[in-house]
Formats: structure tokens, sequence, C-alpha cells
């Protein structure tokens, strides 16, 4: 038996909707009043092959808790998630004897110290239906690029079914097509958001690396039991760009399999080009349909200053009953999922925009309904943590609450929360961010903080005893996971760190 996963995915249930909302509102054993310096701390890691920067799933599997760690060198682990321990099993996705090896990032951007340092192997969080994980791993072979989606037994690591080579054509007039078609290149195509579930398919997407031209935002559909590509869709196939990056949150999907993706900067249209717009899709058949959307009047001056209105993923609040979505200019818009208001000048279709003025939104927000309503937690890059209290279906314009320690740079605090449920005194809102210099290119330290989520009063942080508790090289967009009393955050050291209450 397969039980609730907890991470990105953030499901209801094995197949249920995925309201990426960033949280665990079931964490019994940890709140404010035990978390301390002289009570909470590292315990122990669990070392990998490679850096993590897929975030990783706590899952219940036959009566075990486990967690699954995967790898940029295409290594995927399962460990027991309740002690220290060699991995359960370790699957190894390459073949260095066969000439098969993670892409070296230094074959796409010709620099070692952007946005992604070393080895690109699997990226994109990985999701799970049932017994099966699937994932998307980047390898090279004997000098051509390849993307391939797996289907794995999270009992073993095995195979369930025969991987299948990530390869797709559409209909498109973009500068690189050829007679009128458009081919998804492995090579250039940067597979960051976590994937998700609609409808019995996997649901995938990619952007570009460093906004190297050409490139485009793609989505892709696949067969849950067969792996067979039922639908592509391609953001800008008459034009450029477009990519789905999201700082490496995955779609919200409502409970009719409406799939939601933001955009980052590219041509639009309004027919067939989507760039820097909010997408309701849905599978159709063997396509895409675009079933309702939203673009700022302004996409145009976005697209000249790099202003992705996608930089950070949409999420669900389902007290209100509303998206909330984020932009690098450092407005939150908020939408009633059923009239999202396609572009006008006044954007008819938004419930609110509000301007945080804390930098760029990245990393994105959490929310807890809680004992004293709904709040909405958001950490900007150039800010202190806030809390955003819902007033009826829109947010109130000034934080109720906040922290005083600001970020010192990109990508901003990485949020959690957990919580028991909507008992007072349980809310704990957990980040991760980087410790003394911006992580926006290259690697810089990190750490963890945990704060009251009702006063967001910092409770304990790994810097205070630095020497037990330190977290090592940040990797940014993952935060983190938070189960059965304990806190797991990988880094770039090769390694998931755990914390929890000390005996």
């Amino acid at each position: 038996m397969i039980r609730r996963v907890i991470g990105l995915i953030a499901v209801c249930g094995a197949l249920g909707a995925q309201m990426r909302s960033v949280s665990n509102t079931a964490e019994h054993v940890l709140k404010p009043a035990n978390v301390s310096p002289a009570t909470f701390g590292k315990l122990y890691s669990y070392y990998v092959d490679g850096a993590v920067y897929a975030q990783p799933l706590h899952v219940t599997v036959d009566g075990r808790n486990m967690l699954f760690v995967a790898t940029m060198n295409d290594k995927v682990y399962g460990f027991n998630a309740d002690y220290p321990s060699p991995p359960v099993w370790m699957r190894d996705l390459t073949n260095e004897l066969a000439g098969i090896t993670p892409v070296p990032v230094t074959d796409i951007t010709n620099n070692n110290d952007l946005n992604l340092v070393g080895n690109i192997g699997i990226e994109g969080t990985p999701v799970i239906a049932g017994s099966a994980m699937f994932l998307v791993a980047r390898t090279k072979e004997f000098g051509r690029y390849v993307q391939r989606l797996h289907k794995l037994d999270v009992r073993t690591g095995r195979d369930l079914t025969a991987p299948v080579s990530i390869e797709v054509t559409v209909a498109g007039t973009a500068a690189e097509s050829v007679n009128g078609n458009l081919f998804f290149d492995p090579r250039a195509g940067n597979q960051r958001p976590a994937l998700a579930i609609a409808n019995g398919f996997v649901i995938i997407a990619w952007a570009s690396h460093e906004d190297i031209r050409p490139y485009h935002g793609w989505v892709m559909a696949y067969d849950l039991v067969t792996l067979r590509q039922q639908a592509a869709f391609c953001v800008t196939p008459d034009g450029t760009e477009g990519g789905i990056w999201q700082s490496g949150r995955g779609p919200v999907v409502d409970e009719t399999g409406a799939i939601y993706f933001e955009t980052g900067n590219g041509t639009w249209d309004g027919s067939r080009n989507f760039g820097n717009s909010l997408l309701k899709l849905r599978v159709n058949g063997d396509t895409f349909m675009v079933e309702d959307y939203f673009t700022p009047s302004n996409y145009d001056d976005l697209n000249r200053r790099d202003a992705d209105f996608g930089s950070t993923g949409p999420i669900y609040v389902p007290g209100p009953n509303v998206l909330v979505a984020g932009s690098k200019n450092g407005v939150l818009f908020l939408f009633d999922p059923k009239k999202l208001g396609h572009m006008t000048p006044e954007g008819d279709g938004l419930l609110q925009t509000l301007p945080v003025n804390g930098g760029r939104i990245l990393a994105g927000p959490t929310f807890w309904e809680g004992p004293a309503g709904t709040v909405l937690y958001l950490w900007c890059e150039a800010d202190v943590i806030k809390g955003f209290r819902f007033d009826g279906r829109t947010l109130e314009t000034t934080p109720s609450i906040k922290g005083t320690i600001p970020n010192k740079g990109s990508p901003g605090g990485m949020l959690t929360l957990s919580s028991d449920g909507r008992v007072a005194g349980s809310g704990i809102v957990w980040a991760t961010n980087t410790n003394n210099k911006s992580a926006d290119h290259g690697n810089a330290p990190g750490m963890l903080h945990a704060y009251d989520a009702a006063t967001l009063t910092e409770l304990w942080n790994s810097e205070q005893m630095p020497k037990r508790d330190r977290l090592g090289t940040l990797v940014k967009f993952v935060p983190p996971v938070v189960a059965n009393g304990k806190v797991y955050v990988p880094n770039y050291d090769n390694a998931v760190v755990v914390y929890g209450l000390r005996q």
C-alpha cells in the first residue's frame, strides 16, 4: 500500500488534485513549543552521488516510511525515512561503460558557475502514483543528448514500464522550424518544474538554460500505464521563448483535471503563442486545449526587462477559492480559477494585484488555514518574511505579521508550512535561504529557519549552533520536506540533511 506523498507534488491521495500548497498539515510532532536550539537540530544525513535539485519525496510504502532522492548524476535512491541507514535501493540510470552519462552543464552554457553547477541529470521533482515513480532523466550518449521518461517501482527502483525517449514535433512557423514543423530539442530543453498527474497522464514541462536561444516552453502528457505520449503543447510555436520554469514548482491540477502553468518571457498573440501568461490547459484527445488564460497587458514591457510573469508556479488556496501567482516584478496576482480573464487593459479577470515591495518573487508562497483564518506567507529575495491575511477572497494589503531577518539575495526564502491541522500553537513556517550572498549564479552557503506561523517569531535556525546544525551549500528552489517530526533538506554537497528533536 502506498500512502500520502509529502513534497512539491502535494497530492490529496495518490491521484487527487495537486494544489501545490507546499505544506504538511498532518504534522503531529513538531510545534513551536518544542523547536528551539536546546531541543531541535541536525540528526544525521543521507549521502548520495550527486547534487539534489529535485525535492525529496516522503512516502509510506507497505507500512515503512520512505524518502526518495533523485540526483543530477541520474541516480535515484530509496531510504528508510525514520533512521540513518544505507539506501534500501539505488537505481543508476547511466552506464558509463556504454557511453551513457549525465549531461555536463558546460556542454550547454560553456560555464559552470551560472544557474546550474555541475551535471544535469534528474532536475525536475518526480511524481508518484500508486507504486510508480515517474521522472525525467537527461543523458549524453556518445555525443547525442537524450531525455527519457522513466516509470520506477517505488519498492525496488526497477522499471515498471520500459522508459521512453521524449521526442515531439508540432506545427509552427518559428525561425528554426523546418517545413512548418518545430522539433523539441532535448539538449536545449530544461526540465525544471516538478512533474504532475492529471486525468491518467503524467504532465511534464520545460524551459531553457540561461535563455540561450532558440528555445520554447513545452508541455507534454504521457499515459500513466503505457508511457505513450498522448499530447504535446508548445507555448510559442510561431515565435520565441515562453519557457515554463516556475522556480521548480509544478502546475496546479484541479479536481476536473485542468492544469495551470505560468509562462516566462516570450511571444504572445492570444491565439497560439502565450508568453508571460497564466495558462489553464486540458488534455483533449491527442492535443492540449487552452481552456482559459491570463496575460498582463504590459507583457511586452516585461519581455524587454526580463521580468518574467512566470517566475513562480501558481498555488491554489481552497478557503478563499483563489489561485495565487507571482512574478519577477514582485507582484502577487489573485485569480478566480473559473475566470482568468484573458488580456485586457484593466485586467478584468483579476481579483487583486498586490505589490509586495520585496524584490523578485521566485521560490513562492505557502499558506495556512489556521485558527486565526487563512494567512499567505511569502519571503522575497530582498525582504523579511511576511504573512498576509485573507479578507474574503483577497489579501489585506499590509502584512499582519512579519519577521526581522532580511534575505541576502536570490532566491529568497523557500517555504514549507507544517501544522497539526488548524490547531492553535502547531503551525511552523520552515524556510531555506542563502546565508551570506546571492545564489542567483553559482553556489552559496545555505540556512534552514523555523518560524512560529502565528507570529513569525524565529524559533531556531541552523547557524545558531553551526558546528552541529550547519546545512551546507544551498540548493535553490527546493523547499524543506516535513514529515513525522523530521525536516529533510537537500544540499549541494551530495546529501540530504535530516533535522528533528534531539533527545
